[in-house]
């Protein structure tokens, strides 16, 4: 009986204690500890992005022009300044242009900083290093910098440019000007805009490159692959993640392109190399028409949102 009654009492016991004290309900405090920790990188998306870009929208339903900003008075005009850009002839001779200009850039960009990307896999450690470190310094380059740079090297008169042709004997153009003709300026905007992009593009492709898996070109090259075909066939679908991005940055990147522009042509000759940025710029700072530029700015963010947006379901449906 005293056995028994000792496992009775100990039941209860022992059960507690397996049990265990019980458990607090969280705090709201934790609950609300991400959010806050969350809140300055929220604030700092608000001032840089959300808030210009609001701004930029509703301008674009306003008349604001320079007497309106002088009396601060808001005329709201509706969708009369879309029927306006809609209906410029300017606007439909521009957008095409850049269209044109940046597809163009992003295709060399691309094949390009392929190229780099093979060669620094295949380069030894100090020809690797080298060919990094001056990919390196020319991305770290300011557009400004290297906009008055270009100009200096297609100088008609003192230009690097100019001399080297003329002195290998590839044509006679010790006078030429470059941005005295809207394709030959245009051919120098695509080169100065290439060497500026080709550092980020050549070094992702690189990193890409890396986490290929050796086993699988030796396996093909048993068989009696080529580099060409292992590169169509195993690299190049390894590495389509990495592409599909470069292209979505590179298009947005060289649509808006205006610094290079600016700096180097101005958009002359007569117009000729006048991009979206530059139009943008023309409307709103030396026309003071900043309802049509915010028009106009508008209308380019909706059309690479939807460009980014085609281009990334067809990679998802291809990956599928």
């Amino acid at each position: 009986m005293t056995s028994t009654g000792f496992e009775t009492q100990a039941g209860p016991t022992a059960a507690g204690k397996a049990a265990g004290p019980p458990r607090r309900r969280p705090r709201r405090r934790g609950r609300a500890l991400p959010y806050l920790l969350l809140t300055p990188a929220g604030i700092a998306v608000f001032a840089t992005l959300l808030y210009p870009v609001g701004t930029m929208i509703l301008m674009s339903f306003q008349r604001e022009n320079l007497g309106d900003l002088i009396s601060r008075t808001t005329t709201w005009v509706g969708l009369d300044n879309y029927r306006e850009v809609l209906t410029d002839p300017g606007f439909w001779t521009v957008l095409p242009r850049t269209l044109g200009f940046a597809a163009t850039c992003v295709a060399l960009t691309l094949l390009v900083a392929t190229g780099c990307a093979l060669l620094l896999q295949r380069a030894s450690v100090w020809a690797r290093t080298v060919l990094s470190i001056g990919m390196v310094v020319a991305w770290a380059t300011p557009v400004i910098i290297g906009a008055v740079v270009f100009t200096w090297l297609f100088d008609p008169e003192f230009g690097v440019v100019n001399y080297l042709l003329s002195k290998t004997g590839i044509c006679a153009c010790q006078h030429h000007s470059w941005f005295a003709d809207q394709w030959s300026a245009l051919a120098v905007l695509v080169v100065l805009v290439v060497w500026g992009a080709v550092p980020f593009a050549a070094l992702s492709l690189y990193a890409g490159l890396l986490t290929v898996p050796p086993e699988l070109p030796e396996a093909a090259r048993v068989d009696g692959a080529d580099g060409v075909l292992i590169f169509r066939r195993i690299t190049l679908p390894l590495l389509r993640p990495i592409y599909a991005i470069l292209i979505v940055l590179s298009v947005i990147w060289d649509t808006k392109v205006f610094p290079q522009v600016w700096l180097t042509t101005k958009g002359g000759p007569y117009q000729g190399t006048v991009m979206l940025g530059v139009y943008i710029y023309n409307k709103g700072i030396n026309d003071s028409q900043f309802g049509v530029a915010s028009t106009i700015a508008v209308l380019m963010t909706v059309m690479l949102l939807g460009l980014s947006w085609v281009y990334m379901r067809t990679m998802r449906e291809e990956a599928r």
